[in-house]
C-alpha cells in the first residue's frame, strides 16, 4: 500500500470515528416555548414529571459513569425501561451540557456540592443512626438541581467505612451504621460524606465533579435503671 493510500485510509477511520461521536446519544426534542429551536434537555434529578416530561423525553446524568447516560420514557416519566441506560461509544464521554457522546477531552466537568448534617450515635448496641447527605449541581447562580443516583459513601473520622448510599431524586442519601468498626469515642468526632464523581468507569475523567462534607454524631444517653 502507497503512503498516500495509507493517509487515506487512516483519515477515513478517523472521519468515521469522529462520525460516531457527533451523532446525538438521543433524538432531537422542541422544548414548550421553542418551536423550531431543537435542544437535548439533560437532567441531573432523574426523570421529571409533567407535561414538560411528556413533550421534551429528556435524558438524565448518571453519576456513577461519565460515559452513560439515561433516557426517559415520554409515557411513564420515569428511566426508559427498554434501553433505558445507554454508554457511548469507546473513547467517548456523554456531555451533559449538550446532550450528546462527545470525545472524552471535549467534555466539561459539572461542579457539584455536598451538604452533611448530624447523625444519632447509640451505645447500647452500639450504632450510628441517620447518616445523611444531599448532593446538588454547584451553580454561581440559578437553581441547585440535585444530583440523582449518586453513591454516597459515609466513613469515620479514621477513613472506615460506615455505610453506603445512594441519592434520591432530592438529592438526598441517607443510611445507618449497625455495626461500625469503630469505638464510641472515634464515632462521637463526626463523620464525612464522599461523592467519588462518575469517573471511575472510565479511568477517572470526572463530568461529574467530585465532593466531600462533615457531618457531626451526636451521641443519645442510655435511659437510667
Amino acid at each position: 500500500m502507497t503512503r498516500i493510500a495509507r493517509w487515506a485510509t487512516t483519515a477515513a477511520a478517523v472521519a468515521a470515528a469522529l462520525g460516531s461521536f457527533a451523532a446525538p446519544a438521543y433524538a432531537d426534542v422542541v422544548q414548550p416555548g421553542s418551536p423550531g429551536g431543537p435542544t437535548r434537555e439533560v437532567l441531573t434529578a432523574g426523570c421529571a414529571s409533567g407535561e414538560d416530561a411528556a413533550t421534551v423525553a429528556p435524558t438524565v446524568v448518571d453519576a456513577d459513569s461519565a460515559a452513560s447516560f439515561y433516557r426517559c420514557d415520554p409515557v411513564t416519566h420515569r428511566v426508559a425501561t427498554r434501553d433505558g441506560h445507554a454508554t457511548c461509544v469507546p473513547g467517548g464521554l456523554f456531555d451533559w451540557s449538550r446532550g450528546l457522546c462527545e470525545p472524552a477531552a471535549t467534555v466539561p466537568e459539572m461542579a457539584t456540592r455536598l451538604t452533611a448534617g448530624k447523625a444519632t450515635l447509640s451505645t447500647k448496641p452500639l450504632k450510628v443512626v441517620g447518616l445523611h447527605a444531599t448532593l446538588v449541581r454547584a451553580r454561581a447562580a440559578g437553581p441547585q438541581d440535585a444530583v440523582w443516583n449518586a453513591t454516597i459513601t459515609f466513613k469515620d473520622t479514621t477513613g472506615k467505612v460506615l455505610c453506603v448510599a445512594r441519592t434520591d431524586v432530592a438529592g438526598q442519601a441517607s443510611c445507618d451504621a449497625d455495626r461500625p468498626r469503630s469505638g464510641a469515642e472515634v464515632l462521637s468526632g463526626g463523620y464525612t460524606a464522599e461523592y467519588a464523581g462518575n469517573g471511575a468507569v472510565n479511568g477517572g475523567y470526572d463530568t461529574v465533579a467530585p465532593a466531600t462534607a462533615q457531618g457531626g454524631i451526636r451521641a443519645v444517653l442510655p435511659p437510667r435503671g
